[in-house]
């Protein structure tokens, strides 16, 4: 315990020495050439350091979130610690390195850095199955990803000759060269952010530890694909095929994820999908190609790491107290308000987190949402078909993220009125069907160390909003309210009724992950079968003969040396008259 103080201690002071270090070097941009080392006799690495306005902004949201996670730690995580901690600190050391990089393999480093440390916390409770199972996925999928971020870096620092981040873009480029490029850099922000067609990671990812979920979703790995398009956005805006690529995948992805979310009966899932729909609606933001779309996005961004961090960081109190966050096991204490009563603090800060997430006016995600919103109008005015798209979409997207913000909000903390006929569909899989109704006196709120961070997370919830200059577009508020209220009133009448909260036939989840278990998972382990029946049967089958025949002439051999110096002699007359014969005959 007294060791994890002192490292939360630690990262806090790096919290402070990183952004004061930024503040005095003001949010004008500024590198700083840190070294180098010779590669070969032409090439020379050099790993330098920037200082801009988005380095400032980016290091605020890592080293707040990271605190907040380190200190809730202290109060949730049992086994494991030192690993813990030590894994979580490097983690954010690898974020860091992501924000504070002027070079394109010195960003590698830290983004390869961040893919091993997730592995490593979603599998923290390595004898559970899903742990594992979830762990691999993501890690397999996300360095599937990085493969094409990789060659993406190729491309442009050939390009340009450079593998600096601050002169890319100042020379020449083929056209052709710079959408390349800027396309296989974004199939590894796909599969960093769990885009489509790589989402399935991150809903699997949850059986991981909560302060981990929220660190992942909220400051650190998902969303450094949204800051590094940020970062190199004159790249991509000059590349207007890559813009439309990612709108196309950003629209797809936020519906499709919100869907998910309204089927989610746990709700880490509710919020893992939820996650992937709200980096979605960043990256459509800033597909739009516009300094408004770049500013709505981040803006974004902030707002998410502030109510998502906070609802995961909740959910980890529920699962800590109850033992679970699915709804057949929460809903035996909502039928009495258990939750509600005997965790109030909990209840208050969950409720502003989901508030800000569906977008209530006055919260925190209700300014930084109609922001995309007004740079999606802005844009589709212009006569843009992207923006056109991106609008519908994300105002689609609000009223389904009300449906399952309300849905899960009041089948947790309310009792049920018609609770008698509900959940029909679940009782086959409810664990705790055949056991007593659960002592609710038992629940009490959570240790001070893992509510502090919350309360200071619901602040930025409810507040950050009113950080941006407040600007309001009244006739897209009024629409976006209306949308909301579009969503959640189907979830209140659900909830009324006590009918199934959820979308039955999205149960599935579209079968994604069945079609990829039989398009790449199947085929993949009929090849690994193929080459161990081929190495066992074909090439092994050579080299056990090889043995196996020496083996035998040895034997035969062993048996000719009998000791008995009568056989010798009686041999060799015998040899000798049979060379003498075969002489003979080949004379003739």
């Amino acid at each position: 315990m007294i060791a994890t103080a002192w490292r939360v201690v630690g990262v806090g002071f790096s919290l402070l020495v990183v952004l004061t270090a930024a503040l005095l070097y003001g949010v004008d941009p500024q590198t700083t050439n840190a070294g180098g080392v010779m590669i070969g006799e032409d090439f020379w690495f050099s790993y330098e350091f920037r200082t801009d306005d988005l380095t400032v902004l980016m290091l605020a949201v890592v080293g707040v979130v990271s605190t907040c996670v380190q200190v809730y730690s202290i109060g949730y995580v049992r086994e494991r610690v030192s690993s813990y901690t030590a894994i979580v600190t490097l983690f954010t050391a690898a974020m860091v390195t992501v924000v504070i990089s002027d070079n394109l393999f010195v960003l590698l480093i830290g983004w390869e850095v961040m893919g091993a440390c997730s592995y490593l916390l979603i599998g923290h409770y390595w004898e559970r199955r899903d742990a594992r199972a979830g762990a691999m996925k993501a890690f397999l999928v996300t360095r599937l990803a990085d493969v094409g971020f990789l060659f993406g870096i190729f491309v442009l620092g050939v390009g340009y000759h450079t593998f600096r981040i601050s002169e890319l873009g100042s020379g020449p480029i083929e056209p052709h060269t710079l959408t390349i490029g800027t396309i296989l850099l974004l199939v590894g922000v796909v599969g960093k952010s769990a885009q489509v067609p790589l989402q399935t990671w991150l809903p699997d990812a949850m059986p991981g530890p909560s302060p981990v979920s929220a660190l992942i979703h909220a400051a650190t790995m998902v969303a450094a694909g949204v800051f590094l398009i940020a970062r190199l956005y004159d790249l991509f805006v000059e590349a207007e095929t890559t813009l439309t690529v990612l709108a196309v995948v950003a629209c797809v992805t936020m519906l499709f994820a919100a869907l998910c979310a309204m089927a989610a009966v746990e709700v880490k899932r509710v919020l893992a999908w939820s996650t992937v729909s709200q980096l979605a609606i960043m990256f459509a933001g800033l597909s739009l190609g516009t300094h408004d779309g770049r500013h709505a996005a981040l803006f974004h961004l902030v707002t998410h790491a502030a109510f998502k961090g906070l609802l995961f960081l909740a959910a980890g109190v529920l699962l800590h107290q109850v033992g679970s966050a699915a709804f057949v096991v929460l809903r035996r204490y909502t039928r009495k308000g258990a939750l509600r009563k005997r965790m109030p603090v909990t209840f208050v800060t969950m409720t502003i987190g989901l508030a800000a997430l569906a977008g209530v006016p006055g919260f925190a995600g209700f300014f930084s949402k109609d922001s995309v919103v007004e740079a999606a109008w802005d844009h589709a005015r212009d006569g843009s078909t992207v923006g056109w798209v991106v609008l519908v979409s994300v105002c689609l997207t609000a009223a389904l993220t009300a449906f399952y913000c309300v849905r899960l909000w009041l089948w947790v903390f309310f009792r049920t009125p018609a609770l008698a006929g509900a959940l029909g569909a679940f009782e086959d899989d409810d664990p705790m069907s055949d056991l007593e109704e659960p002592d609710s006196s038992k629940l009490r709120e959570g240790s001070w160390l893992m509510l502090a961070p919350m309360i200071l997370l619901a602040l930025g919830a409810a507040g950050l909003g009113y950080t941006d200059g407040v600007h309001i577009s009244w006739p897209i508020a009024l629409v976006t309210t209306v949308l909301a209220l579009f969503g959640a009133l189907p979830a209140y009448s659900l909830w009324q009724r006590g009918a199934d909260p959820r979308p039955v036939f999205l149960e599935r989840e579209f079968g994604a992950d069945s079609a990829y278990q039989r398009v790449f998972v199947v085929p993949v382990q009929w090849l690994a079968k193929l080459a161990v029946g081929g190495d066992r049967d074909v090439v092994g089958a050579y080299v056990r003969g090889t043995g196996r025949a020496g083996v035998l002439a040895s034997a035969g051999f062993r048996k000719l040396q009998t000791g008995n110096v009568q056989t010798y002699l009686t041999l060799a007359v015998v040899g000798v008259v049979a060379f003498a014969i075969l002489a003979g005959v080949i004379g003739s």
